[in-house]
């Protein structure tokens, strides 16, 4: 069943200076024009041991002309005919779920993003859609060996160009702001190793690793003979469409994350402990300016715009909060161990509230065993002898949950 879409809230989506992943009115449209439009993480990628890369060597952006036709297509686009969110799908029995594949049937965050892309990326002018999810096989010894999969091909009909892009939609709270820090401007600043210190939610997942996986493993991929055979030409160019949020502890950013490689702009929010939060926020409980929303992850992508009846009051949540952070029961244990997303909201207009910030607020303990993740030492993506795959970039191709509950539903950072 859909969704209803937001009535009378100010300002409309499309209105001049409100971006349409922020404030459209319908969560179609927000998490699609999230995925295409809303600012990326990084503006340079780190190289392992040497800095940073040149400015714009292996990120996605889109190409121009067709951003700018997109845009104007999305903002009068019938959200009815738009892909459907994970609440939706997953409402729906499996079987009735549009997309043949048993990827775009998940109700996975990353696959959501990606099933996202693809169909912008289906619609946008001046780009032909080559493949998705292409899976790249060897005939071995032992069989079948499947190398990886390659997210999007893609040809720029303007350039006459075979683009070949990874796609990742991440999470990552800054464990460590010691970790980040440039203590000697003259001497070389390791941001392959810094990045370690963004760490997934669960602990699972490290920015670093995330990035090395990437382009020590995926991007060469389409470089190999058998991308090749499957293509039937070579790759132009091999790139990462990297977006998501990064979260700083109480909300104080860094000073140097240009140095890290980060976009000024991109999207961001705050993570505490639970007594550090509740003290922050202890006065908000009677401006009727200020009421919370707990995001649940398959909302995760876009900000939040919800009715009244889906938030709840600073009390309300210190007390739900409390209560999930001393879970007795072993079997819910992840219950006490997650950190939870919330949302701070600020009225919209006819009985709506829209994000203004939004953060996690984290468990008992996580905070130093976040940082032990953080201090670990990164591990080289994997690479066989066998796979042959190109050893580097440079052989690479030439170019449910109601207010009422704070239960997520279990999850692997890794698994996104």
């Amino acid at each position: 069943m859909r969704e209803r879409p937001a009535d009378g809230i100010v300002p409309v989506a499309g209105a001049a200076g409100t971006p349409l992943w922020r404030d459209a009115r319908d969560r179609r449209v927000r998490e699609l024009a999230w995925c295409t439009l809303a600012p990326p993480l990084m503006q340079r990628l780190p190289v392992p041991g040497a800095g940073l890369a040149p400015n714009g060597i292996r990120l996605a952006r889109l190409p121009a002309h067709a951003l700018a036709a997109w845009q104007g297509w999305l903002a009068q686009a019938d959200p009815a005919q738009l892909p459907p969110t994970i609440d939706e799908l997953a409402a729906m029995p499996t079987a009735d779920r549009p997309g043949g594949a048993r990827a775009e049937r998940s109700l996975r965050l990353g696959r959501h993003a990606e099933r996202l892309l693809r169909f912008a990326l289906e619609r946008m002018q001046g780009i032909e859609l080559v493949a998705a999810n292409l899976p790249v096989r060897r005939q071995g010894p032992r069989g079948v060996q499947t190398l990886g999969e390659l997210d999007f091909v893609w040809r720029d009909l303007e350039r006459g160009e075979l683009v070949h892009w990874e796609m990742a939609a991440k999470f990552y709270l800054l464990a460590d702001s010691g970790r980040v820090a440039v203590t000697d401007p003259s001497a070389p600043f390791d941001a392959a190793s810094a990045l370690q210190a963004f760490v997934g939610p669960n602990l699972v997942d490290r920015l670093g690793d995330k990035l090395r996986h990437v382009m020590e493993r995926q991007l060469p991929l389409s470089g190999s003979a058998e991308a090749l055979a499957l293509l039937g030409a070579p790759v132009s160019r091999s790139e990462i469409y990297l977006l998501g949020w990064l979260f700083y502890r109480d909300g104080v950013m860094p000073p140097d994350t240009a140095a890290l490689g980060l976009a000024p702009d991109h999207l961001h929010g705050w993570w505490s402990t639970l007594d550090d939060w509740a003290c922050r926020h202890a006065g908000d409980g009677g401006t009727g300016t200020t009421r919370w929303h707990r995001l649940p992850r398959a909302r995760w992508l876009s900000p939040a715009l919800v009715p009244e009846v889906e938030t709840e009051s600073w009390d309300a949540l210190l007390g739900a909060l409390t209560t999930r952070f001393a879970e007795p029961q072993h079997e819910l244990s992840w219950r006490r161990e997650s950190p939870v997303m919330v949302c701070e909201m600020e009225p919209a207009g006819s009985g709506w509230w829209r994000e203004r910030s939004r953060g996690f607020v984290v468990p008992p303990g996580w905070e130093a065993r976040a940082r032990l993740r953080a201090g670990e030492r990164a591990v080289s993506a994997h690479r066989t002898a066998e796979s042959q795959i190109p050893q580097s970039l440079n052989d690479a191709c030439p170019r449910q949950s109601s207010p009422a509950s704070c239960a997520p539903a279990r999850y692997s950072d890794a698994a996104e």
